[in-house]
């Protein structure tokens, strides 16, 4: 009886990098989620020469999603707590998501640390920095800066609000920032495949095969290879749900502005009805007066050249004064 051989356990995968089972990754997250990059990331755009990945410690809340899909990263490092996140397209809601998730955050840390929030000495917290990582189609800046404060009404008196939340909004798009990506030469490579992506679907290619000759062109050009060499499949889904992600939230405002477009028709039509027929009236009435004095003009001018005809001085006269006097010559007349 032949000995059957036993398998060797594969050693395919062995060297990719975990990903997140529960919720999906976009693809920026998943780039940077080694603490040599996020640090080397860091560095770029503070100007800070941390060396140790040991020194940054990961606060990401993993329960915080958009649309299914987790797009930030949050760590400490030195006294600065940081939430980086990643946008296709710019929300104007930002600022307050920021300050929801950093309440969160020093809670935790408050609460890992021990400190008493009723004590009477002060508690030092981290320095807040938040940066959103936009690479959308849309023409922006290398860097806007949106603030939490210009979403709140004002009161009727003028005041300082008592809160705020800074946010730094970096475009990251092939061909802007151009000076970070000199110091970070992943957020570089980052760009440059997307832009690669970008570039093949303008050419008309469909999603798939743009992602997967972006793929294929990058991994040639030493771009991305750690991810593109052993992680390929991965990096495809996780595009794939990007774009897929983008297709519905632009099919929402697309929705949003249709419904927006037959509110505004249904209340425009309205309101010009009950305008226009104010309006209406007003114009006929003025219209009704313009035809009643041309047809009355013409009317006693009828009048006057049949008395004048008749030599009727006087009665000229008598109708040229008195309404009453011209009534009784209509009428004597035919012309009423």
């Amino acid at each position: 009886m032949k000995k059957r051989k036993r398998r060797r356990p594969s050693r395919r995968g062995q060297n990719r990098q975990p990903v997140n089972q529960k919720h999906k990754d976009r693809l920026f997250r998943f780039a940077f989620q080694k603490p040599e990059d996020l640090l080397d990331l860091y560095n770029a755009i503070n100007g800070t020469d941390y060396q140790n990945p040991q020194e940054l410690k990961v606060t990401t809340l993993e329960d915080v999603v958009f649309l299914g899909v987790k797009n930030d990263l949050s760590f400490i490092i030195g006294t600065a707590m940081n939430l980086y996140e990643h946008q296709s397209t710019i929300c104007q809601n930002m600022p307050l998501r920021g300050l929801i998730y950093f309440a969160t955050l020093y809670q935790t840390y408050v609460k890992e640390n021990g400190y008493d929030l009723y004590g009477s000495r002060r508690i030092e917290l981290p320095f807040p920095n938040y940066i959103v990582f936009c690479n959308g189609d849309a023409k922006e800046p290398d860097e806007t800066e949106m603030l939490l404060s210009d979403a709140f009404q004002m009161p009727d008196r003028e005041g300082v609000p008592a809160l705020e939340c800074r946010v730094k909004v970096l475009n990251i798009n092939r061909g802007h920032n151009q000076e970070l990506m000199e110091r970070c030469q992943r957020l570089r490579e980052y760009a440059e495949f997307i832009g690669c992506i970008k570039d093949n679907l303008k050419n008309g290619m469909d999603i798939q095969k743009a992602v997967s000759g972006a793929m294929d062109t990058c991994e040639k050009q030493g771009i991305l290879t750690d991810l593109l060499a052993r992680c390929r499949t991965e990096v495809l889904n996780m595009l794939l749900a990007e774009y897929d992600e983008k297709k519905t939230m632009e099919y929402i405002r697309r929705e949003e502005r249709e419904i927006g477009r037959e509110e505004g028709e249904r209340i425009g039509q309205a309101k010009g009805e009950q305008i226009g027929q104010a309006r209406g009236e007003q114009i006929g009435q003025a219209r009704g007066e313009q035809i009643g004095q041309i047809k009355g003009e013409a009317r006693l001018s009828e009048l006057l050249s049949r008395l004048l005809a008749d030599q009727r001085m006087e009665d000229i006269r008598l109708a040229a004064g008195s309404e009453k006097e011209r009534k009784r010559l209509y009428r004597e007349y035919g012309l009423l």
